[in-house]
C-alpha cells in the first residue's frame, strides 16, 4: 500500500512547515522552501500529511494503491497516465496509475500532497528531510528510482476529489525586499548601494542551504570573519570574496560571516522560485514596512487559505476523469 518512485526528479525530498524550535541544540529548521505553496497543497489535501518537495525537475510516481494528489508551486509540465493535468487541483487515482511531472515552465518548486498521506517518521516535531545530517523525511535523504514509501490509510482521500484553488502566488518581478543585516556597519555606503542599484544572478552552486549569488563586489572594508553567532532564515552573508550568499532552510544554525542584509519573510517565498541563471534585484525597507506588509499578505493568505472548505470550488474535469475510469472498469476495460 504505497507508492513507487520511477523517476526521482532533481532533489525530491519530504518535507513540511519544517522543524522548529531547535535551532538551540543544533537542528536545522529544514522545511518547505516555498511554505506558502506547501500550505495551499496542505489544505487542499485536507490533512496534516508531508509533501514532496521537487526543483525544477518533477518526479515520476506510480500509485500502487488507491489515493488522491495535488500539485501546486511553480508552474510545471504534468501528466497523469499521459493526459495533461492542472495545479491545485486534487486528482484521484487508481492501482497502477502514473504521475508524470516534468521541467519547470516557471517557477522553480513544486509541492505533491496525498489525499492517503505518506507514512514518514516524525523527528523532533517535523516529517522533514535535512540531508546534510542525514535526518528525517525518507531515510534522511533525497529520493532515488525504485524507491517505495509506504502511505497511511484515510477513507476521506475521496471527498476532496476535484477540489481546486484558484490562489494565485506567482512572482510579477523580480525585486526582493531586504532590510538591514546585523553588520550593516561593516560595509561602506558605496557597497550598501551597489547591492540594490545592480542586478544578482542565482549561481548554478545555490541549493537548499543557500543561494550563491554573482555580480558586483560588496566585500565589507574589513574582514568578513566574526566570532560565530545564531544566523536568521534569509540572511545575507557575505564572505571575504564579496559574493552574497542568501541562507535558506538547511544551512547551518550558526555563522561566522558578515551580514549585510536579511531577506523579508515575502521576499524568500518569492525568492525560493526563481532558477539557477535568473536574476534578481534587491529593494531596502525597513523593518517597520517588513512587518506591515508580512501582515496584510499573510492576513488576506490565510483567508483564502479557509475558503478552500468553506467555499470549496471543484473542477468539473478532474472529477470526469474519475468517473470515465469507473465506468471502463465497470464495461471490464482495464
Amino acid at each position: 500500500m504505497s507508492i513507487k518512485i520511477l523517476k526521482p526528479g532533481l532533489f525530491t525530498t519530504v518535507q513540511d512547515i519544517g522543524r522548529k524550535g531547535y535551532m538551540n541544540v543544533g537542528f536545522s529548521e529544514a522545511g518547505a522552501l516555498d511554505l506558502n505553496h506547501y500550505q495551499i497543497a496542505s489544505h487542499l489535501i485536507g490533512n496534516d500529511g508531508p509533501a514532496l518537495e521537487f526543483t525544477i525537475i518533477g518526479p515520476s510516481i506510480q500509485f500502487l494503491k488507491e489515493n488522491s494528489f495535488t500539485i501546486a508551486g511553480g508552474r510545471f509540465n504534468a501528466l497523469l497516465n499521459g493526459e495533461a493535468i492542472e495545479s491545485q487541483i486534487i486528482y484521484g487515482v487508481k492501482p497502477g496509475d502514473i504521475l508524470e511531472i516534468g521541467n519547470a515552465i516557471k517557477g522553480a518548486r513544486g509541492y505533491i500532497t496525498f489525499g492517503q498521506p505518506l507514512d514518514i517518521p516524525i523527528i523532533a516535531d517535523s516529517y522533514s528531510t535535512h540531508t546534510r545530517s542525514n535526518m528525517g523525511g525518507y531515510k534522511g535523504r533525497s529520493l532515488k528510482k525504485d524507491d517505495i514509501i509506504q502511505t497511511n490509510d484515510d477513507p476521506s482521500y475521496k471527498n476532496n476529489i476535484g477540489r481546486a484553488s484558484q490562489i494565485n502566488l506567482a512572482n510579477k518581478d523580480n525585486v526582493i525586499h531586504i532590510i538591514e543585516g546585523p553588520q550593516i556597519e561593516s560595509f561602506s555606503q558605496d557597497a550598501k548601494a551597489k547591492l540594490t542599484d545592480n542586478e544578482y544572478v542565482i549561481s548554478e552552486m545555490s541549493d537548499r542551504m543557500g543561494f550563491r549569488l554573482k555580480g558586483e563586489n560588496i566585500a565589507p572594508e574589513e574582514s568578513a570573519d566574526i566570532i560565530s553567532e545564531p544566523v536568521a532564515l534569509g540572511s545575507i552573508q557575505v564572505p571575504n570574496d564579496g559574493n552574497p550568499i542568501i541562507l535558506l532552510n538547511d544551512k547551518q544554525t550558526v555563522g561566522g560571516y558578515t551580514k549585510i542584509a536579511t531577506v523579508t519573510q515575502l521576499g524568500l517565498s518569492q525568492l525560493v522560485q526563481f532558477q539557477p541563471g535568473e536574476s534578481i534585484r534587491f529593494k531596502w525597507i525597513s523593518v517597520e514596512d517588513a512587518i506591515n506588509e508580512s501582515k496584510q499578505f499573510n492576513k488576506q493568505f490565510q483567508e483564502e487559505l479557509k475558503k478552500i472548505k468553506s467555499q470549496p470550488l471543484y473542477d468539473m474535469k478532474s472529477m470526469r476523469r474519475t468517473s470515465r475510469k469507473l465506468a471502463n472498469l465497470m464495461k471490464g476495460e482495464f
